[in-house]
């Protein structure tokens, strides 16, 4: 699996930590609360596992009650998102929620700017810092134009297929991370910062129900930093068979694709078309049961690598520290760390 669909570029963690120390805040703190290592502070070349970047946004937002983390000119109070998401949700169609959202932004600050608008058949999301210095790195620029993409596709219950996106900046150095955010051909050195989609998409209608958004909120930010796999979608159908016959002993493509009535080459062209392949899919599972697994201290490693179909553990570790960047006792160590931490808070 590479290592590029599942985890997140080193680049944002001395971006953010610098807006920490600026804000007099402990980095070595930060970083423990998420549960990246100490050694980040002198070492990024790793990569982030979502959940990681996902507690580190989570700390930043506790300690200085700002979802923008500093990167703007003025901050965002913690909440204001997930307000902005309940205010959408009663919009009848995609377009009038992205219009809304923007509204609702354009009313409460001007530090950045959101814009929908069409032509030719073709929809654009423009985005806009008032200040855009203070996020050299593009973190900033990069969470707000994945989120909102990721909000749009949850708000309809399927995938958007971009056309293509416009950057206001020259390539950074992590480029190539930009085709895992966002799959389609980028520009750079534009006039503007834009998502580009179908128009004819903006006339979906909004399916999901409070319930659903209450659920995307306790989650925030890790749902939108994970691969969504949307209901009806031909890799939902590949994961539901999956699951159905457990981790130990997952069949082949072609078995798959036979149950579907399919040739193995057709299912492989038609989850490239979704984003992901086959093997990405039963490496996701088999993931998220080990983290399952390891959440429970009374079953050993070796039993975790046998229920999830690896005959060794050696090969389990070294498998789940690809996937992941931990090794499984350190995950397991970080789990009951923050339930312990949680409690304590309570």
């Amino acid at each position: 699996m590479n290592p590029l669909h599942q985890t997140i570029s080193g680049h944002v963690v001395p971006a953010m930590l610098q807006h920490a120390i600026n804000s007099g805040l402990d980095p070595e703190l930060l970083l423990q609360e998420a549960g990246i290592p100490s050694y980040w502070l002198e070492d990024t070349s790793g990569r982030l596992l979502p959940l990681q970047f996902a507690n580190l946004m989570r700390a930043l937002w506790r300690c200085s009650n700002d979802e923008f983390m500093g990167f703007s000119a003025e901050p965002s109070r913690v909440g204001t998102f997930p307000l902005m998401m309940h205010s959408v949700l009663s919009a009848d169609t995609l377009g009038q929620a992205l219009s809304q959202g923007a509204h609702f932004y354009r009313v409460l600050t001007d530090s950045i700017s959101l814009r929908l608008s069409e032509r030719d058949g073709v929809a654009e999301f423009e985005l806009r810092l008032r200040e855009p210095e203070r996020d050299p790195g593009h973190v900033l620029t990069e969470t707000i134009l994945l989120c909102w993409y990721r909000l749009a596709c949850w708000l309809i219950n399927r995938r958007i297929l971009l056309t293509d996106t416009h950057f206001s900046y020259p390539p950074p150095p992590h480029e190539a991370e930009y085709h895992q955010l966002y799959p389609c051909p980028h520009h750079f050195n534009q006039d503007r910062t834009a998502l580009h989609f179908d128009a004819r998409v903006l006339a979906l209608p909004v399916t999901r129900s409070r319930d659903e958004l209450k659920v995307l909120i306790r989650e925030l930010p890790l749902g939108f930093f994970i691969k969504p796999v949307f209901q009806g979608s031909l890799s939902h159908r590949v994961r539901s068979r999956l699951v159905q016959g457990g981790m130990a002993d997952l069949p082949s493509l072609d078995v798959v694709a036979g149950e579907l009535f399919m040739t193995g080459r057709t299912l492989r062209r038609q989850l490239l078309v979704e984003g992901t392949r086959y093997q990405e899919i039963k490496d996701e599972l088999r993931r998220e049961h080990a983290m399952a697994l390891l959440r429970e201290p009374q079953t050993s490693i070796n039993a975790v690598a046998r229920d999830i179909g690896f005959r060794e553990a050696a090969v389990f570790i070294k498998a789940f520290k690809h996937w992941t960047g931990m090794t499984p006792g350190d995950y397991r160590a970080h789990w009951q760390a923050q339930r312990q931490l949680a409690r304590a808070t309570s």
